[in-house]
């Protein structure tokens, strides 16, 4: 088989530098700065404040930023993105049906997750109107080692891919109960690839625990994760392996082969170039 052509570097000379400067500004705003002056997104982009002003009113002059006297927000047009992948993957239609049903018939949130990078991010969820306080929206980004979705993700990958996510992760206490170290992180894995299943209780969030399964390609390849949560004080670890690992599994299954009729979601998670 032949290799895949080796990923740019911004020495590159087919690397287009504005292009990346200009996603570093946007990328600086999040739910802690959702407005930002010059001098701060200059800052948090590591931009000239005269470089930084021309991509803000660069991306104001195309309507993906707004102003509110010196601070700048983004506006809702910065959705279109997101709907771009969304909806040339086919993600609404082959997910959210067998989400309703999970979140119907056990009363938790479920939700689908895919790896970028060494985090995972949300690209469907549903939730009981309940629980909603436990749901993260569509495009939440959590780092893969204290979730359920995330183990069972980096549990596919490679012993290259795992050497390499282990040298590059810095891994912090979310809660107290989150398990930051390195060995016994990867014991887990271990049992999470040999089990193809994960249980996390309290390590992202304390009184939160879900379980997740994964989704795979035609060729059995790890592209998603599809999990089921729920709080605490309604069940345990034994309970959701009991009631919700085989509804999940099912539904899991029938996702595969919704996808698989809609190749581009797995050309879009799956990358060759990078699997060694």
């Amino acid at each position: 088989m032949a290799r895949q052509t080796k990923a740019l570097t911004s020495g590159d000379p087919d690397f287009v530098t504005s292009i990346e400067r200009g996603l570093r500004v946007l990328g600086v705003f999040d739910r802690e700065n959702p407005e930002l002056p010059l001098n701060e997104v200059a800052e948090r982009a590591n931009l000239s404040p005269a470089t930084a002003r021309r991509f803000l009113l660069t991306f104001k002059a195309l309507g993906y930023i707004g102003t509110k006297g010196r601070f700048y927000v983004l506006r809702p047009k910065i959705l279109d993105l997101a709907h771009l992948y969304l909806d040339s993957m086919n993600i609404d239609e082959a997910l959210q049906p067998h989400l309703r049903e999970i979140v119907q018939q056990t009363g938790d949130s479920s939700s689908v997750t895919v790896l970028d990078g060494n985090d995972i991010v949300y690209v469907a969820s549903a939730s009981a109107r309940r629980l909603v306080r436990l749901s993260a929206g569509v495009g939440s980004r959590f780092p893969a080692y204290p979730t359920s979705t995330g183990r069972v993700l980096l549990a596919s990958r490679t012993d290259f891919q795992l050497e390499t996510y282990f040298r590059t992760q810095s891994f912090r206490k979310i809660t107290e109960f989150t398990e930051t170290n390195v060995d016994r992180l990867k014991n887990i894995l271990g049992d999470v690839r040999a089990n193809g299943y994960s249980v996390v209780q309290d390590e992202l969030e304390v009184g939160l625990i879900a379980v997740a399964v994964p989704i795979r390609d035609p060729a059995g390849r790890v592209m998603a994760a599809m999990n089921c949560s729920s709080i605490t004080r309604r069940t345990d670890s034994d309970e959701m392996i009991r009631t919700r690992l085989e509804l999940l599994r099912e539904h899991a299954d029938q996702v595969s082969a919704a996808l698989a009729r809609s190749p581009s979601f797995a050309h879009s998670v799956l990358n060759d170039d990078a699997r060694e």
